[in-house]
């Protein structure tokens, strides 16, 4: 299962970071918000109460069998009413035709209560008095709706009773005349006594509803009218800025965090470590910052801070590479233009001033950094090894460190046409296995890991990976560089950080360009020895310009 690393920064140190971003976007946010405000009509909100009548009570709502209404329900319905067509234009009547339907459509709402028979009326008006009125008239308007509509049931129920009573009175009459010619028929009688037990009823009924009506009303218990309001409703200056304020911080954080997830990068020693899940094995310096010119500090300024750097790098490899077990080293970065050529040049040079018996490999055939360093072109090297019958003295190059020491170096070689089909051949993996016979430490320069396919190649024929880390390199291509490893397969035997910046009056460390991308190849090539060249000044002042917007 692959190992999943939360490198993420948090929430607050996000803000923090670009915390001048966010500050700018809350101010300019809350800027906006009360700016716009004052953009707003100013607009006031008069409020009216009215606790309705419990329907359940009143006749005129009801039946002799069953409830016609559920009460809560009742009450949403009545607010619903309220902002209807038919209540706002009695409202607009109310009000002598100063506002239109439409308006009152925009400007009034009605929010009914959850718990209590209460509905909320609220009007926005330009003025107090004229949002105070126009809430109270829309009440009012309701009211009136409803007292008709509560008449018009009256009538009807009532109307519908006196059909009955005169039916029930013509029934009554014509049982008495049946009685007059035959007054001890008993089934007349109880047929009257029943007749005229209903009429009792009817009367009654149309007696409660009179009463309930008048009763009832207008539906509305107890109407408060509203103030006059003090205050504006809106604008509200302070409370937009606010609430755009709170927006725009969400807003910045969001994409501070956003943000500094995505330009996380290696930025000090320990960066990458549980990145890779591989030890640190020493930082190197820039070298200008140390008073070191060339590329080679371990040759030419062996006690500076650079040289010494790469003695301790030396070390720890050895230790790491004693737990692995083996003797051949690939050292790769995730990218071009890292290091990696100058870290395998002078590691392999502090290793031989301490006697040990190491041999350099120049496997990046495309660039051919190692061979370019010695001067030495087309001529016996690792490709002649492995496809040319030749003898290993012949492919090897002497790099000389002082008067009794000297470092052997196997150049790239003849060109191949295919460069990373040769990497896959038997004759490459013949030759490195005769390699491996002629040295305790051998240091393989390869090609940038992500950069082409050969590395992946190289590395399974060789013991552990030395990984260099350019400072500044960004977390997600260090991700990609371990997912690829994890591929491959050949241990990470640890990383090393290369142009630290380190400060507190230890060395620091600058941008050192020793190749270029778009010469040739998969995209760089090796510089000046000095390091001084033209490409290394524009890669300065681009890899300045991402700092700066970092």
């Amino acid at each position: 299962m692959e190992q999943e690393w939360d490198l993420g920064p948090s929430l607050l140190e996000s803000m923090w970071r670009f915390r001048r971003l966010v500050i700018l976007t809350v101010v300019i946010a809350a800027l906006a918000g009360f700016g716009l405000s004052q953009l707003q009509p100013t607009m006031y909100e008069g409020k009216t109460s009215l606790i309705l009548s419990d329907p359940r009570n009143a006749g005129v709502f009801r039946d002799e069998t069953r409830l016609v209404i559920d009460p809560s329900r009742y009450v949403r319905n009545q607010a619903e009413l309220i902002t209807l067509t038919e209540v706002l234009t009695r409202a607009v009547q109310l009000e002598g035709g100063r506002v239109s339907v439409e308006d009152l459509k925009r400007t009034v709402t009605a929010d009914a209560s959850t718990n209590l028979d209460l509905i909320t009326i609220r009007a926005l008006d330009p003025t107090p008095e004229g949002a105070a009125s126009l809430s109270d008239s829309v009440g009012h308007a309701y009211e009136q709706i409803v007292t008709e509509e509560v008449k018009a049931n009256a009538d009807a129920a009532l109307a519908e009773l006196d059909r009955s009573r005169a039916d029930t009175q013509s029934q009554i009459d014509a049982l008495e005349a049946k009685l007059a010619t035959d007054p001890n028929d008993s089934a007349t009688k109880a047929e009257r006594d029943a007749a005229v037990a209903q009429l009792v009823t009817l009367k009654n009924r149309a007696e409660q509803i009179s009463v309930d009506a008048a009763l009832y009303g207008t539906g509305v218990q107890l109407f408060e009218a509203s103030e006059i309001p003090k205050s504006p409703a809106s604008p509200r200056p302070k409370r937009n800025a606010a609430v755009a304020g709170i927006l725009g911080l969400l807003a910045a954080s969001a994409y501070a965090w956003w943000r500094a997830e995505h330009t996380q990068a290696a930025e000090y020693r320990q960066d990458a470590a549980p990145v890779l899940g591989a030890p640190l094995l020493g930082e190197v310096p820039d070298f200008a910052t140390v008073g070191v010119t060339g590329p080679a500090p371990a040759l030419s300024a062996p006690t500076s801070p650079a040289g010494d750097a790469y003695q301790f790098i030396v070390s720890s490899l050895e230790f790491a590479l004693a737990e692995a077990g083996g003797t051949m080293v690939l050292v790769t970065s995730a990218g071009p233009t890292d290091g990696k050529t100058v870290t395998t040049l002078n590691l392999g040079v502090a290793a031989a001033r301490d006697g040990r018996k190491v041999l350099l490999v120049d496997a990046d055939e495309r660039i051919r950094g190692l061979s370019r360093f010695l001067g030495a072109g087309p001529e016996p090297g690792i490709t002649d090894l492995a496809s040319r019958d030749i003898k290993f003295a012949d492919a090897v190059r002497s790099m000389r460190i002082s008067d009794t020491v000297h470092l052997p170096v196997v150049p790239a070689g003849s060109p191949v046409d295919d460069t990373a089909g040769f990497f896959r051949t038997p004759g490459f993996r013949k030759a490195m296995g005769l390699i491996r016979t002629h040295a305790d430490l051998i240091l393989v320069d390869s090609p940038p890991l992500l950069a082409v396919a050969d590395t992946s190649a190289i590395a399974s024929q060789t013991d552990g990976i030395v990984l260099v880390v350019d400072k500044g390199t960004p977390i997600r291509v260090l991700e990609d560089a371990r997912e690829r490893m994890a591929f491959i397969g050949t241990p990470l035997l640890g990383y090393v950080f290369n142009r630290s910046d380190l400060k507190g009056g230890r060395y620091g460390y600058k941008k050192y360009r020793y190749g270029r991308y778009g010469s040739y190849g998969y995209g760089y090539g090796y510089g000046h020895p000095n390091g001084q060249d033209e490409e290394d000044e524009k890669s300065k002042h681009r890899r300045g310009k991402r700092r700066a917007k970092a």
